[in-house]
């Protein structure tokens, strides 16, 4: 009997050895890598996107009253270069998003001028270029678009927006209402006129201030300043995924967190927090 006794001991000892190894196991998993910024370029970093054509590099800007200027650093945290739009102010800068076009295979750069704390601005923008090479440490750049919009409810602060991969289209989600709305602007998105951003929903989440869409446009990954949630994508049922609760992942709470994108693979994702006194700013990856 003492024999039987001792083994059943030695049994749920080892059981619950594997079960906390497993545990500790999960948890250090969900840790994040983290990189100390090396610039002090992106104090007021607002937005984040990978690089198409470089597999290493992330693009990010600073906010409102910020240089219109796209730094283009390494996932080390290095700055390698900025991107100035020439002949641009930046008002509110809020986000950025990449996009490759699927027949041309020309990779773009989107920035949101969405900005709009008081909701008081009637007309919003996007500036869309060609993604540069990376040849200089200054790059200027003169040929891009001016996207002019509207909300087709009326005016309203956003930080948060993405371009889905295989249409073109850009969706943008609100910041501040109880239930954040979800508004599209359909490829092509036509210059020289003010387009209207129509409302296809609105989202179990407020005060948004980031979003991306993977590589392959099945995830979405949606930011607050609390949280980080994913919402799977079937079909083509963007504004579906997103009306649902989605799925709450890994997050070290940040300063004010307002930048998120996926890595290169889409398996993987960055953030990034404008800088608070005393404390290092920190790229954090999340695998």
């Amino acid at each position: 009997m003492q024999n039987k006794d001792s083994n059943m001991i030695k049994r749920i000892m080892i059981i619950a050895l594997l079960a906390l190894a497993a545990y500790y196991a999960l948890l250090f998993a969900n840790e994040p890598q983290t990189r100390v910024l090396a610039t002090d370029r992106l104090l007021e970093s607002s937005g984040l996107a990978r690089s198409l054509m470089n597999k290493d590099i992330l693009y990010s800007h600073n906010d409102s009253g910020g240089e219109a200027s796209v730094f283009a650093i390494d996932t080390s945290g290095n700055l390698v270069a900025e991107i100035r739009l020439d002949n641009v102010k930046n008002r509110d800068w809020e986000e950025i998003a990449t996009w490759r076009h699927p027949k041309t295979n020309t990779a773009y750069i989107y920035v949101g001028e969405i900005g709009d704390n008081k909701a008081r601005y009637q007309n919003l923008s996007f500036y869309r270029f060609a993604e540069p090479q990376l040849t200089d440490s200054l790059i200027v750049v003169n040929d891009y678009d001016k996207i002019d919009f509207v909300y087709e409810d009326g005016a309203r602060d956003a930080e948060a927006f993405f371009v889905e991969p295989k249409t073109g289209d850009i969706y943008i989600i609100s910041k501040r209402e109880d239930q954040v709305g979800i508004y599209k602007l359909p490829y092509p998105q036509q210059t020289g006129v003010i387009l209207r951003a129509e409302k296809m929903g609105v989202m179990q989440m407020n005060w948004v201030t980031a979003a991306d869409i993977s590589p392959d446009g099945k995830q979405i990954l949606v930011k607050n300043y609390g949280s980080v949630r994913k919402f799977r994508v079937r079909g083509n049922a963007i504004v579906k995924a997103l009306s649902g609760k989605g799925k709450d992942l890994p997050y070290q709470l940040e300063p004010q967190g307002e930048a998120i994108c996926f890595d290169h693979s889409g398996k993987g994702y960055y953030t990034l927090s404008e800088a608070a006194e005393g404390r290092d700013q920190i790229l954090y990856y999340y695998k």
